[in-house]
């Protein structure tokens, strides 16, 4: 068993790590990734500049630590159990009440858009943050998973199905919100309600029955 103070000393290499990496995010909003300095950085943290390398190698290996980061809170937001016993319509507007959660949020708006610009300029680091997402069935592709096993979906490429929806979300609220500022929520309802019924008319098991009844009639 490991010691108190060995557990200890974990605790305060975790907590210095999650110190430098949220001083790291606040400088790069601040000034852009281009800008952003590790002496700027342990200044914000509180820490050495040796503190800071010691963890972090580079800025690069910095920046990867805060995509990583970044998408753990999203994996852990949108982790929503597939559940038998709810209907299609209210599990799917779980992951849209969660994307609007998202753009409702400055904070992780403001990652989103940062990032978009370092991947425009490091289009090798959008690469490995793309490979990364692609590795791992995202909470989203679990549940599709999970629908199409219990005869919920009228495809058996969950995966397809998947990037449809999300593209659905995306499009409907997570660019708007990247491009065009604070998020406004005048019709969200009325675009939750919609793609719900877009996604449904397709892939809706209920649905693509009655429609195959109605043409045997």
């Amino acid at each position: 068993m490991e010691s108190n103070e060995a557990n200890r000393e974990k605790r305060d290499k975790s907590t210095k790590r999650k110190s430098i990496l949220n001083a790291a995010i606040k400088v790069f909003l601040s000034v852009g990734f281009e800008n952003a300095s590790m002496d700027h950085i342990a200044e914000v943290a509180v820490a050495s500049k040796r503190t800071v390398y010691n963890y972090f190698p580079s800025k690069k290996e910095l920046l990867r630590a805060v995509i990583e980061l970044f998408n753990d809170e999203m994996k852990d937001l949108k982790n929503i159990p597939y559940s038998s016993s709810r209907t299609m319509e209210d599990q799917l507007g779980d992951f849209i009440d969660a994307e609007i959660h998202v753009v409702q949020n400055p904070t992780w708006m403001g990652i989103i858009r940062f990032l978009v610009s370092v991947f425009i300029s490091y289009p090798d680091i959008a690469k490995e943050a793309m490979a990364a997402h692609a590795d791992s069935e995202n909470g989203l592709t679990s549940w599709m998973h999970a629908a199409k096993d219990d005869g919920k979906l009228a495809t058996d490429d969950y995966i397809l199905a998947s990037m449809v929806f999300s593209a659905l979300i995306g499009g409907a609220f997570t660019w708007p919100s990247v491009y065009q500022g604070e998020f406004s929520g005048l019709r969200a309802m009325d675009l939750k309600q919609e793609i719900i019924k877009t996604f449904l008319a397709r892939y809706g098991l209920n649905l693509q029955q009655n429609k195959t009844h109605s043409i045997m009639e």
